[in-house]
């Protein structure tokens, strides 16, 4: 039973590790917490025993660094800025300018025309 919960512990410690460099760093602290459960059991059990503690000393200093990664990590780093929306105001405006657009260059396109027609005429 040491033996199992030592190798578990400190598998879900290196998970944990990596887990803790990711942006999403958060959910590194479940598999840490469980790994650092794990690990103090197989300390227990190794005391008892009288049986090397090294490994699961290890996954006991692993977890926690992966914990304490995972967690001050969620405090250091910034939310993330919020995308900017236009308002619908801001569209009115501007579907309402992209049509005075409009209408200005069809009535500035038929002027052009009539104008030269009539010079046309006046001229014979």
């Amino acid at each position: 039973m040491r033996k199992i919960s030592v190798v578990s512990a400190l598998i879900l410690s290196i998970v944990a590790t990596v887990w803790a460099t990711l942006p999403k760093s958060i959910f590194a602290s479940i598999p840490a917490i469980i790994a650092l459960v794990l690990a103090i059991y197989g300390l227990y059990l190794s005391k008892h025993k009288i049986q090397p503690k090294a490994t699961a000393q290890l996954a006991i200093l692993l977890s926690s660094i992966a914990l304490i990664f995972s967690v001050s990590k969620l405090f250091i780093t910034p939310p993330p800025a919020e995308e900017k929306v236009p308002t619908e105001q801001k569209i009115e405006q501007d579907i309402s300018d992209d049509e005075n657009d409009l209408e200005n260059d069809f009535e500035e396109e038929e002027d052009g025309p009539q104008d030269s027609i009539n010079s046309n005429s006046k001229q014979k």
